[in-house]
């Protein structure tokens, strides 16, 4: 990293979006525990100002003082300098697919770390591909995905791995959101994961292309192989119906376990990812929602009839009116992670094992306000992480996921200490007449 004399140790980028709102009461609360300077960016200072004014009213603290830095995505000068102040950026100005691009090139220009929330593989994984190795010669760290997308899953799968006593083969995840009064936890959601998703499955045809450009050697084929199940069903581990689950998490755990295996020579977890709904008439109306989303999100007059009106096309899972903060205050979520694997280990990673997986272990994530609470504390504690145990982190920096970039750090018990719990649920010999 730059070793240019910094004002300041985080800035928040788009503090007056949703997002940034939720950052910034934690923002004041570990900063000042671990006596750090952070400023604010965005289009409007006025804005800035107004904001910083209603935060004051929620910490009980005078943010006066706080620096304010005007900065636009559309004007690169003003990325540069905010970049240039500070030794980490937050940024929480999505859709990143439009605006995340030149916020990360100012960042690897002025030599700065980066950390957002993207759940959008094609943003991430054309980052890593166009900024890895300039991000290397600056010694600087961009992660994505450091909010729900995918903190609980990636890092979920890293705690599995730490608490397995041999060889992990494979990870089922479940993920399930509620709230508290029994609704679906769909409707605390920004109108901003809506937008992502819509834009994420129309250009799904770019990520061949882009995977072939990133990864042009092919991962071995480990056994036992882990299917995938495409139809709705049961498992014993959770209550309700179980589908998968076509989210980042996937893509962003298997980015990690690729370079676990690339640069630390250890065998790769294989993954798989779900959602849970309660009822079979739930699962009947995600299946009609789920056809026609993808059949809408492939041609530009159906995404805009879903960016239009996406009360009617989720069936009121999402809203162009942000969340009321009551709603959010109410949703929970929980990844439930099971994993199967040996109690030996081989001295190589491409050795093969000859009998059947002899181990089990579960375990679970789960937390508050999936949207914005469990979100920001993932984002926040991310970011501090990255500027407070940059020893911690791989060598020489670069563009990576949150599970590999944060495998050696304290997060996980920094999250279990601020309400995203990470607990193992059991593990256990398996039988031999499983297989």
């Amino acid at each position: 990293m730059s070793k240019m004399t910094r004002d300041l140790d985080v800035i928040v980028f788009g503090a007056t979006g949703f997002t940034g709102k939720h950052c910034l009461p934690l923002i004041e609360k570990f900063s000042k525990k671990l006596q750090l300077k952070w400023g604010v960016a965005g289009r409007s200072e006025q804005k800035l100002k107004e904001f910083l004014g209603q935060c004051e009213k929620q910490t009980g603290t005078s943010l006066e003082k706080v620096p304010i830095i005007v900065a636009n995505v559309q004007d690169e000068e003003t990325l540069r300098e905010m970049a240039r102040k500070a030794r980490i950026i937050i940024n929480c100005c999505g859709p990143y697919r439009f605006f995340g691009e030149p916020v990360v090139k100012a960042c690897v220009e002025e030599g700065t770390h980066h950390v957002d929330v993207s759940g959008e593989p094609q943003y991430m994984e054309t980052m890593q591909l166009k900024y890895h190795s300039k991000a290397q010669e600056k010694g600087i760290y961009i992660i994505s995905a450091c909010g729900f997308d995918s903190i609980p899953s990636d890092l979920g799968v890293i705690f599995l791995q730490k608490k397995f006593n041999g060889t992990l083969n494979s990870v089922t995840t479940f993920m399930e959101a509620w709230e508290e009064d029994g609704a679906t936890a769909g409707s605390a959601v920004n109108y901003g994961t809506w937008e992502s998703a819509v834009y994420g499955l129309g250009f799904a045809n770019e990520l061949r292309t882009l995977r072939t450009q990133l990864f042009p050697t092919r991962l071995p084929s480990f056994k036992p192989k882990l299917p995938l199940k495409t139809v709705p069903h049961k498992n014993d581990l959770v209550e309700g119906w179980v589908l998968p689950f076509l989210g980042s998490d996937k893509s962003v755990i298997r980015r990690t376990q690729r370079l676990f295996y690339e640069k630390d020579s250890k065998r790769p977890v294989q993954v798989e990812t779900y959602f849970i709904l309660k009822s079979f008439m739930s699962v009947i109306g995600m299946m009609i929602l789920g056809l026609i989303f993808s059949i809408l999100a492939k041609f530009e007059f159906g995404r805009n009839l879903l960016l239009k009106y996406p009360e009617k096309f989720s069936f009121g899972f999402f809203s162009r009116d942000p969340p009321s903060e009551e709603r959010i205050a109410k949703a929970r979520f929980s990844v439930t992670l099971y994993g199967e694997g040996w109690k030996e280990t081989l001295p190589d990673a491409n050795d093969e094992y000859t009998t059947p997986p002899n181990k089990a272990i579960a375990a679970k994530v789960k937390g508050k306000n999936p949207g914005y609470g469990a979100t920001c504390v993932c984002l926040v504690l991310a970011a501090l992480t990255v500027i407070t145990e940059t020893d911690k982190m791989p060598p020489g920096g670069g563009v990576y996921p949150p599970g590999y970039a944060f495998a050696k750090t304290s997060l996980i018990e920094q999250l279990d200490q601020n309400e995203v719990n990470f607990e193992v649920l059991f593990e256990k010999d398996l039988p031999a007449s499983k297989y």
